[in-house]
């Protein structure tokens, strides 16, 4: 059953829901498995001839139904956490996999095309000549578009299709080049509310290569930075908490996300300019301990290919309880998304909007500190 959740305005109509709102969104519950885990456990006496590395598997339970040596890379913190509980070691949480040689390796198909071509790379440059390279995805995602992909390895062979998704399949007849990192980074200059930055973004970063409208919005707006703990929750790039460190080095910075690119990128932000923070994988604040002065956020949307608001809304839920007493939390949102009455409630009614323009408004809330 699809419904909105309520602090949903009427312009949300091309969002889908696959879960109602009862009091909190939740995301899909991890013990389900994905349409692509049902592709692939379908597919295990082909994936079955010698070490298999699946990367980006869906949060779910596709590393304990596995049977065979698996190894496995996720640059989503969430979905890591589920399949270390299965692989140990096995399971990687990093940028792109390293430091392995398996005899196949698989590539669930992210939402941006530039991340599937690098972690091809990085996957293909694991592989022995013989080896196979694969894709999966959802048809809705495109897939069937997506298999071009791979044609720099060898010729594409469609596998199967079922529940809506589609596998691929190369095998490699040479050696793929080394791969490395830093041929994939993104350099690039920005001045923000008087500001200079330089920033380093990585494919699938958000808003890779640019400054986005609503984060020059909320740096344009952002009220006196405090002192003490800040944070940036869904830091990307790093520009919010680079921003953060240049405009008051006294204070302590913190970021995080819960992706492995956004976390090295925002390393590589901070180190271009300069400056230090604290940048942490995190399933929304579950990494972090303790309150903050201020907390200062373009807050994420996404989860893998589809839209999922779930840890926005826990932000606002747990914001409260994770500010000092006189803190504020500043967010940036589409217009059409009616954070307010949430905010309102734990908030006791302190509710501002700063800024907006066609698109985004800036709030501002100010804690109690309970």
């Amino acid at each position: 059953m699809k419904c909105k959740p309520p602090w949903l305005g009427r312009e949300y109509g091309q969002i889908e829901y696959s879960q109602c709102y009862t009091g909190r969104l939740f995301s899909k519950a991890h013990t389900m498995l994905h349409n692509i885990s049902q592709l692939l456990l379908r597919n295990q006496d082909h994936l079955a001839e010698g070490s298999l590395l699946i990367s980006q598997s869906p949060r779910d339970q596709l590393a304990q139904e596995w049977d065979g040596d698996l190894y496995s890379h996720h640059t989503d913190f969430v979905a890591w956490q589920l399949a270390q509980r299965a692989l140990g070691d096995k399971a990687q949480f990093a940028p792109a996999p390293t430091g392995l040689t398996v005899d196949q390796a698989l590539l669930v198909m992210p939402k941006s095309k530039d991340e599937a071509r690098m972690l091809l790379a990085a996957m293909a440059a694991l592989l022995p000549v013989g080896g196979k390279l694969l894709l999966a995805g959802e048809n809705k995602a495109g897939i069937k578009s997506a298999v071009k992909l791979l044609e720099p390895y060898g010729e594409p062979v469609k596998i199967d299709s079922a529940r809506h998704c589609s596998l691929f399949e190369v095998v490699l007849t040479q050696a793929a080049p080394a791969f490395n990192l830093e041929d994939y980074q993104q350099r690039f200059e920005l001045t923000v509310a008087g500001e200079q930055l330089t920033v380093v973004s990585l494919p699938g970063v958000f808003s890779h290569g640019e400054l986005d409208d609503a984060t020059a919005l909320l740096l344009e707006n952002l009220p006196r930075i405090k002192t003490g703990r800040l944070l940036d929750f869904g830091c990307g790039a790093g520009i919010i908490g680079t921003y953060l460190a240049k405009k008051a080095p006294q204070a302590q910075v913190e970021m995080l996300d819960v992706s492995a690119l956004a976390i090295k990128a925002s390393e590589l932000t901070l180190a271009a300019n300069g400056v230090t923070a604290k940048v942490t994988p995190s399933d929304g604040l579950s990494a972090l301990t303790g309150r903050f002065h201020q907390i200062v956020t373009n807050p994420p949307f996404h989860t893998g290919v589809g839209t999922d608001y779930s840890a926005t809304e826990q932000l606002l839920a747990e914001a409260p309880k994770r500010l000092v007493q006189g803190g504020d939390l500043v967010l940036v949102a589409n217009r059409f998304l009616r954070y307010e009455p949430l905010l309102a409630a734990g908030f006791n009614n302190k509710v501002d909007t700063l800024a907006q323009s066609n698109k985004f408004k800036v709030l501002y809330c100010r804690g109690s500190g309970r």
